[in-house]
């Protein structure tokens, strides 16, 4: 931390909190509604951050609110600053109202939910006993979004290009591609498959996200023809192609780890292989506190050691 009586610039909470609710609502009478302050308030505001900050920030016509380049290049700091200060505020407030050390919040992936629950939650309550955990359950790319926000400590997910400089990443293991097939298909014979053996069938998947990005990726590296014949939002609308004889799904293997279902296997592919590396994940500026700090290394280290008992 650096030191506490360091000078800071003549800007309030309050007054981020103005640009960040005026950035995402793109109007002044919407935003002067919600924070119930008059429009010229809002707008003394908006002039005393860009004169500390020295440079404008909104565009205003008649017919749009819109950022310019600076506004653009500031707003996730601006967003990280006041999530940040929401999270310590309700920290204090708990603290103050019940005792405790305050609130911890770890975002995850669905598929990744097996190396939590129900281990994990029992792991902090011994370990740290007054610590509220709150999980939230996200998509990859939005968990990238909400750490680089500060609306969340620390998130375990999957890494890709799309990963930023600022995120600091701590790889736990590699999830092999699978795909998901009837039992009585001719195909599930095999414990491994070739990704040419699927050139001439339907192949489900889903249709956005780090998953999409990463077998496309193969496909176009490896020059593969691949039936991509739908591409659907969840995952039981996977299986219900499959169930259907409508397609194969292609998917990680852990999505697959709570699968029952008498009429589905699944086969893991090869040549070449696909995986995707699961890692925990926080924004490299310091954490909120100590505490928050010791969470994290005590939950890596678990993980760490879960995975390499498995592997053993």
């Amino acid at each position: 931390m650096s030191e506490p009586w360091r000078r800071l610039p003549a800007l309030s909470l309050k007054q981020i909190q103005y640009f960040v609710t005026l950035a995402q609502l793109r109007s002044f009478t919407t935003t002067a509604h919600r924070l119930a302050i008059s429009q010229p308030a809002l707008s003394s505001a908006l002039r005393q951050i860009e004169s500390v900050l020295g440079s404008k920030l909104v565009n205003r016509t008649a017919q749009a609110v819109t950022l310019t380049e600076q506004g653009l290049a500031i707003l996730p700091y601006a967003e990280r600053l006041l999530n940040i200060a929401h999270n310590t505020f309700e920290d204090m407030q708990q603290i103050m109202a019940q005792g405790g050390d305050g609130t911890l919040r770890i975002g995850l992936v669905p598929s990744v939910s097996t190396l939590l629950f129900p281990a994990v939650p029992a792991l902090l309550a011994t370990r740290f006993p007054g610590l509220r955990v709150e999980f939230h359950d996200l998509t990859n790319d939005r968990l990238l979004v909400e750490l680089q926000k500060g609306a969340i400590d620390f998130g375990l997910g999957s890494l890709d290009s799309s990963v930023p400089d600022s995120i600091e990443v701590f790889p736990l293991l590699e999830d092999p591609f699978v795909v998901v097939m009837r039992k009585d298909d001719p195909l599930a014979e095999s414990h491994h498959l070739p990704w040419r053996h699927l050139s001439r069938r339907p192949i489900a998947l889903f249709l956005k996200g780090n998953i999409n990005r990463l077998v496309n990726s193969l496909i176009e590296s490896h020059r593969l023809t691949l039936d991509i014949a739908y591409q659907v939002e969840f995952q039981e609308t996977l299986y219900g192609l499959v169930r259907s004889r409508l397609a194969l799904a292609i998917l990680p293997q852990l999505y697959t780890s709570t699968l029952n279902d008498d009429e589905l296997t699944v086969v893991y592919l090869q040549q070449p292989e696909l995986t995707r590396t699961i890692a925990m994940m926080r924004t490299i500026s310091p954490l909120r506190s100590p505490l928050t700090e010791q969470c994290f290394q005590y939950l890596l280290q678990a993980f760490r050691n879960q995975i390499k008992t498995v592997d053993d």
